[in-house]
């Protein structure tokens, strides 16, 4: 009733944290996406969120985010998700079923091409130390289940000198962690993010997500 949107988040923040459920989670993230300090580059991130936590309610969310990671170049991640979007009965049904079938088709076939292309790639990005292309090239090869090669990857991207959006590239390798299943890493790197940009709240949520999961 104070129309106080601070006072508002950080309590539902702590109702998150000890009463998990999907409703107050999907209000939480559209809150964060709502601000204006919020980076729409970190939407990608948040759709990550979301689908890890099984947040992906309609079919837009599952296309929308297969579209985000086709943009980024992470083609098979863009498979990934489509593939369970058709899994959940939300993609593959309706008036846009053509649409989703033809992004489909376009992330099997990218990501196809990428498999073919993976290792001159990284012949390059390794020869020039490239801080963000070793991180973009490991998080490919996690979301292709080569863990062990891609955080390796992503570890050595950030300690690379003069990395620019620090921060993201922090987020994107705990995201990383998580992915693989070692979760004390992800909420040790994710505890390191501090952007202005909407990354560090982000941070905080994978951080509460994975200390206090849904039932």
């Amino acid at each position: 009733k104070q129309n106080d949107k601070l006072g508002y988040v950080r309590a539902l923040e702590k109702v998150v944290a000890y009463y998990p459920k999907k409703e107050y989670w999907i209000d939480l993230l559209n809150r964060l996406q709502s601000t204006s300090e919020f980076s729409p580059r970190l939407t990608l991130d948040v759709y990550r969120l979301k689908f890890s936590m099984g947040l992906m309610s309609n079919a837009i969310d599952y296309t929308n985010m297969a579209e985000l990671a086709l943009l980024a170049g992470f083609s098979s991640e863009a498979k990934k998700i489509l593939e369970a979007g058709y899994t959940s009965g939300l993609l593959g049904v309706g008036v846009d079923q053509e649409k989703q079938k033809n992004l489909l088709d376009v992330a099997i076939k990218k990501s196809a091409e990428d498999v073919k292309t993976v290792a001159s790639t990284e012949a390059d990005v390794r020869k020039t130390q490239d801080g963000i292309g070793l991180i973009n090239l490991g998080y490919v090869y996690v979301t292709t289940d080569q863990f062990d090669k891609g955080l390796a990857m992503m570890e050595q991207g950030l300690k690379a000198l003069g990395l620019k959006h620090a921060n993201e590239a922090k987020l994107h390798l705990a995201t990383a962690y998580a992915m693989a299943g070692r979760s004390p890493n992800a909420i040790q790197e994710f505890k390191t993010v501090q952007g202005t940009d909407g990354s560090a709240e982000l941070a905080r949520y994978w951080v509460l997500q994975l200390t206090h999961p849904m039932p």
